[in-house]
This record gives structure tokens, sequence and C-alpha cells, in this order.
């Protein structure tokens, strides 16, 4: 009975196989999956379509990125979605290396609309002296200060830059130089009660530490008179004589005076770089293709216009013919042996039942 029923079933696979054998040999059986975002995926050709995310990005794991963000974060406000992704750029990276492509995120899909720039910097201080210098005439402080100012900007070198105030007690003030300077020294000698105003009476030449002075001139005043015939003639003189000779000193030729101004001053550094994109999302709808059985009605020809003829239907090609000829006749050939197992079942159980009654009767 078992060997009789398997023989049924492989009568009734044969015709299948031998359809499919027969069809097209390039013939394959495509299941097509509808993905949201127009992605086409066929399993029975391990195919891939998927035009929109052919172009690299950051969300595509079969592409590295050059530059990754140090900030991500979502925003929703209005039912507007959006991720903002932050990139620090250093002095070798290239802005172009952003992804600008859109992707996909839970069930929303997101596109570029704007990318912002910002400069950003660092600053650096540190304590610093400035000496400044300031030829003088004089030595005197209340001389020198208004000279000085009391605040002074300052830009180093390297650039740092500051304000700097100046530091009283640390001016000083030295000589500039010296140099020797000639000139005429002088002295002066009185002699009285002389008894005549004649030069001769009076030193030619006199000495006074290791200088000789020589007579340069003398000036006469009478010193007392006598009344000679009612006439009052001077009777001695007193002589004022000045002495001279050449003489060389050292003179100071000026000051320099050294003030420090102290502060701090400090540098800007230029940091990174720091480009912020902005993607808005939009929902991803996937596509319904909604089904309908529409029942046309035959239209009714008017009084003055011909009826419609009905075209036939194509004929059917005589390879699907004998296609479908090959599936009618194991089947039909399934039925008759069916039937003949179902009649030979119902004669066995009729043919035990007569035997029983036979057995009883007896």
């Amino acid at each position: 009975m078992k060997r009789f029923i398997i023989l049924l079933i492989l009568l009734f696979l044969s015709p299948v196989y031998t359809l499919a054998a027969e069809g097209d040999p390039a013939s394959h059986v495509t299941i097509t999956v509808v993905m949201p975002g127009d992605e086409t995926i066929d399993y029975g050709q391990l195919t891939m379509d998927n035009s929109e995310d052919d172009e690299p990005s950051a969300d595509n794991p079969s592409v590295i990125p050059k530059l990754y963000p140090t900030d991500v974060s979502e925003t929703e406000e209005d039912g507007i979605r959006r991720i903002v992704k932050t990139y620090e750029l250093g002095e070798g990276d290239d802005p172009a290396d952003i992804p600008r492509e859109s992707f996909e995120r839970d069930g929303w899909r997101y596109s570029l609309t704007d990318i912002t720039k910002k400069e950003t910097a660092t600053a650096d201080s540190r304590e610093h002296t400035e000496i400044v210098t300031v030829n003088t005439d004089t030595k005197e402080m209340e001389a020198i200060l208004p000279l000085l100012s009391p605040t002074k900007e300052i830009k180093t070198g390297d650039g740092y830059f500051g304000v700097l105030t100046l530091d009283v007690s640390g001016i000083t003030v030295e000589t500039a130089g010296t140099k020797k300077s000639s000139y005429t020294a002088s002295i002066k000698r009185e002699y009285p009660h002389l008894s005549a105003n004649d030069t001769s009476l009076v030193p030619k030449t006199v000495t006074e530490g290791s200088r000789t002075y020589i007579l340069a001139s003398v000036d006469w005043t009478a010193q007392t008179a006598e009344t000679v015939d009612y006439d009052s003639i001077p009777a001695s003189y007193t002589a004022v004589a000045t002495y001279t000779a050449p003489a060389s000193k050292t003179v100071v030729t000026g000051y320099v005076t050294t003030a420090k101004y102290k502060g701090t001053v400090s540098k800007l550094n230029q940091g990174a770089t720091v480009y912020t994109a902005y993607f808005t999302g939009s929902e991803i709808v996937p596509e319904r293709i909604p089904l309908e059985f529409i029942e046309q009605a035959a239209p009714t020809p008017a009084d003055n216009e011909q009826p419609a003829v009905l075209e036939e239907p194509p004929a059917v090609p005589a390879e699907r013919q004998g296609n479908m000829l090959n599936m009618l006749i194991p089947a039909a050939l399934v039925l008759l042996m069916l039937g003949a197992l179902g009649g030979y079942y119902v004669l066995g159980v009729f043919m035990k039942k007569n035997a029983k009654k036979g057995v009883s009767g007896k």
C-alpha cells in the first residue's frame, strides 16, 4: 500500500520538473523585495541595485571616510528633524573631505542643507619686562620723570602684546660720557700803600697751587691824600691786579637714564577650524500599490454607432499549450489512480464486512 502511494507522488511531481526543464533554459525564479529608498534586491540573481548610495559617505560602511565628526547631535524643532555633525580640521585637513552625501537612519532620510565655518583660537600669557633708555642733561629725578611715560604698549617679536607699567623704583641714572674743556683761570691780588700808581711796583706773576698766573691788568685807587696849596694830592695808592693762566677741566657730556616697564603680555594662537554640517531629515514612507479589482461593463452602442466588435483574446503560443497539456495529462492520471485507490479501499472494506457476516451466520 505504501509503495503504491509513493508511486502516485512520483507520478505527480514528474510533470512539474519536466515542465521546468522544457521551459527557457535561462529562466529562473526571481524574488523581488521592495525596500524604502528605491532599493531593489534580486535574491535569485544575487544582484543589488542601489543607485543613491553609490557615492562614498560616512554612513556607508563599505567606504572609509577621510574625516570623522567630533560631535553628532540630533534636534527636532517644529516637526523638523536635523542631525548636526561637527568637524575640527587641523592645518593639513581639507574641507572638501567632509562627507556631504545623504544617509538613512531610523526610518528617516537626511540630506545636507548647510555647512558653517568658525575659526578658533587659544590665548597664551606670560610676564614680560621691557627696558627703555633715555638721554638726559641732568641726573635729578624731578627732571627725568616727566620724560618717561607711566605706561607703554609693547609687541614682542614672537607675537605677544600687552600694556606695561613703569617701575619707578627701578630707574637708574649713569654718566653718558666726559670730555676735557680748556678755559682761562684768573685770580686777583690787592696791593695797598703804594707810593705811586706804577705797575713796576706790582708783582708780574703769582703762584697758587700748582698753577702760575701772569699779570694781566691793574686797577689803581687813591688810598690817602695830602693838601698842598689848597689842592688835594694823593699820598698813597692801592693796586688791584688781575692774574690769568691757561687751564683745562673734565666735564660730563650727559646722562643715560634706564627705566623698566613690567606687566603681562598675551598671544593668540590659531586653533582648529570648526565646520558644522546640518542635515535635514524627511520620513521614509514605503510605496504602497493598492490592489483594485474593477469590473468593466461592456459599452452600450448608440443608435448611430456600430456595435463594438470584441477582440478575440490573443492565441496561446503552441509552446505554452504543450506545457499546459503536459501538466493536465499527469494530473488526470493522478486523479484516476486516486479514484482506483479509493475504489480498492472501499471494495476491501466491503469484503471484510461480508466475511464477518458469513462467519457469524455459521
